[in-house]
């Protein structure tokens, strides 16, 4: 049944328009921006897909409060991230989706980092320019 459900579920044109603009943003590090363009996207969605974008979310926001100096909003929204990829690992018997298990380690390193006085800032970078791709959009 899951495997029929999973070929149900698309995104429509607009969506990936979306979806790849954030992307975009995420890679030339304007966070706010790709808060924007995922943000409109995810309200419509519900399930698994819906709390994978909103830990996406909570990635981008954390790394915007840490272009201000806001070392405790970025944590509370890195720890967001974590508890929705938690909760999303515990929703698969098998086959949990690549983008989720690369996410929650790009989160524990991020959170890692900061929590030593060290810079996330190349983790995030390869990140958004090596490891999400478009493939990501679909991610039930």
């Amino acid at each position: 049944m899951e495997h029929a459900e999973r070929a149900t579920v698309s995104v429509t044109a607009e969506e990936r328009a979306l979806l790849a603009q954030g992307l975009q943003h995420f890679r030339a590090g304007d966070y706010f921006a790709a808060h924007d363009a995922w943000e409109e996207v995810w309200q419509g969605w519900r399930g698994r897909r819906r709390l994978f974008w909103q830990a996406m979310i909570h990635l981008v926001v954390g790394a915007y409060h840490l272009t201000r100096d806001n070392l405790k909003g970025c944590q509370s929204q890195w720890q967001k991230a974590l508890q929705k990829c938690d909760a999303l690992e515990h929703m698969y018997e098998t086959d949990v989706p690549e983008p989720l298990p690369q996410l929650t380690e790009l989160l524990q390193t991020c959170l890692a980092a900061v929590q030593h006085g060290e810079e996330p800032w190349p983790h995030l970078t390869i990140f958004a320019t090596s490891v999400v791709s478009e493939t990501w959009f679909a991610f039930e």
